[in-house]
């Protein structure tokens, strides 16, 4: 039984933790008020997907919740809703790094990995009680398909894409948890084991966020998330007559550089051997692939296209000379580059735009060695960025069957490029805008809407029994295509 003495002191300590953490009411407005001048000075795709009205309201109505209470967790809650309605992947925002810290050294975070698979949340993990692959139905009594969209606030994608979601979801599920919902003392939940109706509770202790992310380096579906960074690589499966082009990232160095250089020298040789050996079917697997840099997403494409091709039908940016200087991260040689760059390549103005030269986006022309059979591009919501975009050319052009699941890329453009890092002057939070809007160089689609990522011809979702068993669906369904 409580007491009332110690109730009275457990009312008291609430309100100092509160006094401590809770910031100054004008010091945070001051501080929305920069980030919204920036945004709008800065961020070219701001209006992209919603009206300048709808913007206007949007930064009205979180304006309108900083108070006396609001502390830099309440602040960073509205600040991501913003962005997030914006609707650009490239954006992000984050917590002074001391907050962070503070955060992540509390033991208040879920202790497991989750992944959502076909619209449930499962556990990924093979520790513990609780088996992996098992639905979660709810936390502390809330409803996990309650719970989700209060989470999607922290997780950017293009335009209204909420595939997206699942890959922020899948490495950062505790931290979202924590800030919308505060620390917990522990977790009371509810879950089904696959095949049982039966619906089972547990209490799980929470950890520290190291202890968590320790766990997800053990998760239960490592063995299917092998294919990461430079592990781009090529095989071919003579009972299919086909071959398999694996390129997890584009972050393979620019057009200067000895990475670029191994990548281009290795679609060569493939493509050499695809065409030597008469291979009539072609996968290309990106679902992991979540961009990188310029020129590999389109020197890849030029061994696929059979027509020429370009990057965008065009790019803008707002600026020619950085604003706000005054609270830019940058360093000062880096703004300089920034501003030079923007002149000489953005330097077609109209109706307050500066719109890229058509000399910085030539055609390009199909590779000598272009592919000529069957193409099949697997897909997932990870594509993201250069990858997305490729994947759009690829989808443009309709050569291609493209399976699995939507992207988190938009299909008919993207903010992107030429980032910029600013920091707010009162609260310390730090926030990158990529600077030029792209219409990209596609085919208008009667199956894709404005605003959403690279819809598949195929769609294909791992299942709970997918999951469960390690099963890779979508590769599975491509071979089944095959051999049809």
């Amino acid at each position: 039984m409580i007491t009332r003495t110690l109730l009275l002191t457990t009312v008291l300590i609430f309100f100092i933790r509160g006094a401590i953490f809770s910031q100054d009411k004008k010091e945070l407005i001051g501080d929305f008020d920069v980030y919204r001048s920036i945004l709008e000075k800065v961020h070219a795709g701001l209006y992209k997907y919603h009206s300048k009205a709808q913007v206007d309201s949007v930064f009205t109505v979180h304006r309108r919740n900083i108070n006396e209470k609001t502390t830099l967790v309440d602040f960073y809650k509205q600040v991501s809703a913003v962005l997030v309605y914006i609707g650009s992947l490239h954006d992000e925002i984050s917590l002074p790094e001391a907050e962070k810290k503070k955060l992540a050294m509390e033991a208040a975070f879920f202790p497991y990995p989750v992944r959502l698979v076909d619209g449930k949340l499962l556990i990924n993990a093979s520790e513990g009680s609780i088996p992996a692959g098992a639905e979660l139905l709810s936390i502390n009594g809330k409803k996990v398909t309650h719970m989700l969209p209060d989470l999607y606030k922290y997780y950017t994608t293009d335009g209204f894409n909420i595939t997206g979601k699942a890959e922020g979801f899948k490495t950062r599920f505790p931290w979202y948890y924590r800030l919308e919902y505060g620390p917990a003392a522990s977790f009371k939940i509810d879950y089904q084991v696959y095949n049982d109706k039966q619906v089972r509770q547990a209490v799980l202790k929470p950890v520290t966020w190291n202890e968590y992310a320790a766990a997800y380096q053990r998760r239960y579906s490592l063995v299917l998330d092998t294919a990461t960074g430079d592990n781009y690589s090529f095989q071919l499966i003579d009972s299919l007559n086909a071959g398999i082009l694996t390129v997890p990232s584009f972050s393979l160095g620019n057009g200067s550089s000895k990475k670029h250089a191994a990548y281009k020298k290795f679609l060569q040789e493939s493509f050499t051997v695809l065409k030597e050996k008469n291979i009539r079917h072609l996968i290309v697997d990106i679902r992991e692939n979540g961009g990188g840099s310029d020129p590999n997403d389109l020197l890849t494409f030029s061994y696929l296209a059979q027509k020429p091709f370009k990057e965008n039908a065009k790019a803008f940016t707002l600026f020619q000379e950085l604003p706000y200087k005054e609270y830019s991260e940058e360093d000062t040689a880096d703004i300089r580059d920034l501003e030079e760059n923007f002149h000489d390549e953005h330097d077609q103005l109209s109706n307050g735009r500066y719109y890229q030269n058509p000399s910085y986006n030539p055609y390009w022309q199909p590779d000598s060695l272009a592919f000529k059979g069957k193409i099949y591009l697997l897909i997932s919501p990870a594509v993201a960025s250069a990858a997305s975009l490729f994947a759009s050319l690829v989808k443009s052009e309709g050569y291609a069957v493209v399976i699995g699941e939507e992207s988190m890329g938009g299909y008919y453009g993207h903010t992107g490029h030429n980032p910029v890092a600013y920091r707010l002057p009162h609260s310390g939070f730090s926030f990158t805008v990529s600077t030029v809007d792209l219409v990209q160089f596609v085919i208008p689609k009667n199956d894709i809407p404005f605003g959403r990522g690279i819809i598949p011809d195929i769609e294909v979702h791992q299942s709970q029994a997918d999951f469960i068993s390690n099963r890779d669906a979508v590769m599975e369904r491509t071979v089944q295509l095959i051999r049809k």
